[in-house]
């Protein structure tokens, strides 16, 4: 049986990224399986050369001698060792315009790119992810800024427990702010002049469910679409609680001509269908967004409605989460991403204009768009966990004959984009895009 590849787990070379493909107890467990595991040195990374060390990998300043090599983050073009396997977010196989030198690099390389997010089951499920984490950071940040922006208006509220997550060590230690702020809700209420307090949120995916994890522990009473006119009819008459939307499809989005909204219409005509927020946007306090959008699909929020909705004085919204991050996309007023450190801005829509940081009047925005290295350390563990099996099976197994190697699992192959110098049959529609 031939010796199993050596993993290389690389050097992010972004200075904000402190995340890792592989923990020290994973690779502990790869090296117990018999593979051999160097780990690129870097300063800032979550986990110490010490915690590696001891789990039985090698330290180096490059990783030449490994097979397959794994991060986070795209690796640079100048950084790049031929004939190897990468597994990377490669964020090239959208086509995206700003990568296709990254992809051609790969090429001419003759690199065998793993891209984590192509890797899909039976169904195109996406299987690596830190989908549930970006939830998890975004639903967090957006819940203190919120309460820094009520505060800046003169209300006091539990939301000031809460921190941004890049200044807590682990989730559990978050959790516990969110079970103070919890108790104090149902102790002291919230102000009268915002009860009832309603946070919407769209979409359905690992994002939604991560937000609604730490929205879950402030104990929000869920409510259907239609009960929240009548919930904002009885101002102050709620305070002692938050509550909770998650928009449904057929909620966010209507027909242009009237009608139902069926999906399968939808899908395969978007551009008959327009925004339905107009409904449920008056009486929401903080909208989470986390649903997909591209230039087929139409806008949930715009400018012309919040300007609508402002003049008439039908506008509660104090904030928007656009954990997307799709500028200029679903949510009109997402013009640019923000950082950890420099998180939002605020959109007035009577001037329709913009302000820096948090302001008292308008729609504060906050639209990270790196939410997860926020907990780089539990969102290491999360990754991690999803793909030492696949690293194992490559490493054991590797990829010689690339989309046609023996023993290699499926969801592996379908993550192929590129080997020996050509793309592979899933990702062919590429070529066009790096001149082949």
């Amino acid at each position: 049986m031939p010796l199993p590849l050596t993993i290389g787990i690389l050097s992010e070379t972004r200075e904000s990224e402190r995340r890792v493909a592989l923990t020290p107890d994973d690779v502990a467990w790869l090296v117990k399986q018999g593979v051999p595991v160097h780990v690129e040195k870097n300063p800032r990374r979550i986990f110490s050369g010490e915690e590696y060390e001891q789990a039985g990998a090698r330290l180096v300043t490059r990783a030449h001698d490994a097979g397959l090599l794994m991060g986070i983050k795209e690796p640079r073009i100048d950084d790049l060792m031929p004939g190897r396997i990468y597994a990377v977010f490669s964020h090239t196989i959208k086509g995206q315009d700003h990568n296709m030198p990254l992809l051609r690099a790969f090429l001419d390389g003759r690199i065998t790119l793993l891209d984590y997010e192509a890797m899909v089951d039976g169904r195109g499920k996406r299987l690596i992810y830190f989908g549930r984490f970006a939830g998890i950071c975004g639903m967090l940040d957006s819940l203190h800024y919120l309460g820094a922006r009520l505060a800046l208006r003169g209300f006091s509220t539990p939301l000031s427990l809460i921190r941004p997550a890049w200044r807590y060590e682990s989730l559990n230690e978050a959790r516990r702010d969110l079970v103070q702020a919890r108790e104090a809700i149902a102790q002291d209420g919230l102000p009268r002049e915002l009860s009832p307090f309603i946070i919407g949120i769209t979409g359905h995916g690992n994002v939604s469910c991560g937000a609604q994890e730490v929205l879950d522990e402030l104990d929000p009473l869920e409510v259907p679409s239609r009960r929240m006119e009548s919930l904002t009819r009885n101002e102050g008459a709620e305070r002692h609680r938050i509550f909770k939307i998650v928009l449904a499809p057929e909620e966010k989005l209507r027909p242009r001509d009237g009608g139902e909204f069926h999906t399968e219409e939808y899908m395969a005509a978007p551009d008959r269908f327009e925004s339905n927020l107009d409904r449920y946007l008056p009486h929401l306090i903080l909208l989470i967004h986390t649903s997909y959008w591209d230039e087929r699909y139409p806008r949930l929020v715009t400018k012309k409605l919040l300007q609508d909705l402002g003049r008439d004085g039908r506008l509660r919204l104090e904030m928007i989460g656009d954990l997307s991050c799709d500028i200029g996309g679903g949510i009109e007023i997402t013009s640019h991403a923000t950082t950890s450190r420099d998180p939002v801005y605020t959109y007035d829509h009577a001037g329709d204009c913009e302000t820096n940081g948090l302001a008292a009047h308008g729609v504060t925005v906050l639209a990270v768009d790196n939410l997860p290295t926020e907990l780089p350390r539990d969102a290491s563990h999360g990754f991690s966990s999803q793909i030492r099996e696949y690293a194992y099976n490559v490493a054991t197994c590797g990829l010689a004959q690339g989309e046609e190697s023996s023993g290699v699992q499926a969801e592996v192959r379908r993550g192929l984009v590129t080997h020996d110098g050509r793309l592979t049959r899933r990702f062919a529609h590429l070529s066009r895009l790096v001149g082949m």
